[in-house]
């Protein structure tokens, strides 16, 4: 389907790269369809392009490839909606909130969006954890220059890992 934007101008959006959110987007309740696309850029970046407001577009990334070591538990009755029935087919993605300097971009981890890749449903889930920021640095340890992070991350993106547990019951 063809689909104007105000970032991208008109694009070819494939139906399998749009995402269904049950409940929109936090502060964004009325925007549910979103085109998942790849960035000019590369990897590890992407667009949330929304097909409901031509004008809103959200970096993302897969946490996995930057943050090895951030994992999370749901409850069975958070992610119900999405009918989820293995952990295998959920992907998670994060806000990257983008700044002048590549140093001090930030992704919101307290907030991620969990798609169900077979389905394509996803929601925007809060996690109440103290160890999970809305703006946490994207480099913790900091390059030197903007080449070196650019250096850090597709190393990163080479070795990391995702781990999502979703506990039974209620």
């Amino acid at each position: 389907m063809k689909v104007s934007t105000t970032r991208f101008g008109t694009i070819d959006v494939l139906e399998d790269q749009v995402v269904t959110l049950v409940e929109g987007m936090l502060g964004f309740s009325e925007c549910t369809r979103f085109a998942v696309m790849d960035d000019e850029i590369g990897e590890p970046f992407m667009w949330m392009q929304s097909l409901d407001i031509p004008s809103l577009a959200f970096v993302v990334i897969d946490p996995a490839l930057i943050f090895p070591e951030y994992h999370f538990s749901l409850k069975m009755d958070q992610v119900r909606p999405l009918e989820v029935k293995e952990v295998e087919e959920i992907q998670v993605y994060v806000i990257v909130t983008m700044a002048g300097n590549i140093l001090d971009v930030t992704v919101n981890l307290q907030g991620p969006i969990i798609v169900n890749r077979k389905s394509q449903v996803a929601m925007q889930v809060v996690l109440n954890d103290p160890n999970f920021s809305t703006r946490h640095p994207l480099f913790t340890d900091k390059p030197e220059t903007e080449e070196e992070a650019v250096e850090a991350v597709k190393k990163e993106n080479k070795v990391a890992s995702m781990r999502v547990a979703i506990a039974g019951g209620s």
